[in-house]
């Protein structure tokens, strides 16, 4: 077998196994997410189940997944939900943000101490509503184990 041949093997391996993966978090997170949706969770459990989801979000079947705690979320946590759209978006569907108030943040990974992101009053609301998100998952964790 050539070095050629022997790549394509094991980059066919690592994607066989990348959709094995992808297969058993379908089966791990519908139940999870089916569980979540029909009860009044905490923003804390909210914000878990998109986390573990996030990783996952490039495949159909998990998007629709995190779409569903989305929608069943936001009238209730929508920072939290407008924090995990905004995360979605950026990482998986830079075009939706090219042309809007957001598309500043197409450039934070280039941004640094050197080349500082422009001050605008969306970035700042952004920031205040991460900020905002990871006290309220911070004291709904210290509520739950008092």
């Amino acid at each position: 077998m050539n070095p050629e041949e022997k790549l394509l093997q094991d980059v066919s391996a690592i994607a066989q196994r990348l959709k094995e993966l992808h297969n058993d978090a379908v089966i791990a997170y519908t139940p999870q997410v089916q569980n979540l949706c029909a009860k009044k969770a905490t923003q804390n459990e909210v914000g878990w189940m998109l986390d573990l989801l996030f990783g996952f979000a490039g495949d159909e079947r998990i998007l629709r997944l995190y779409k569903q705690v989305c929608r069943a979320y936001w009238k209730i946590y929508p920072e939290t939900i407008a924090f995990y759209i905004m995360e979605y978006r950026k990482e998986y569907d830079r075009e939706s943000l090219i042309g809007t108030e957001y598309e500043y943040l197409l450039h934070e990974d280039e941004m640094n101490e050197d080349n500082p992101q422009p001050p605008t009053d969306e970035r700042e609301k952004t920031e205040r509503r991460t900020k905002s998100h990871a006290k309220t998952c911070k004291n709904d964790k210290i509520k739950n184990n008092t």
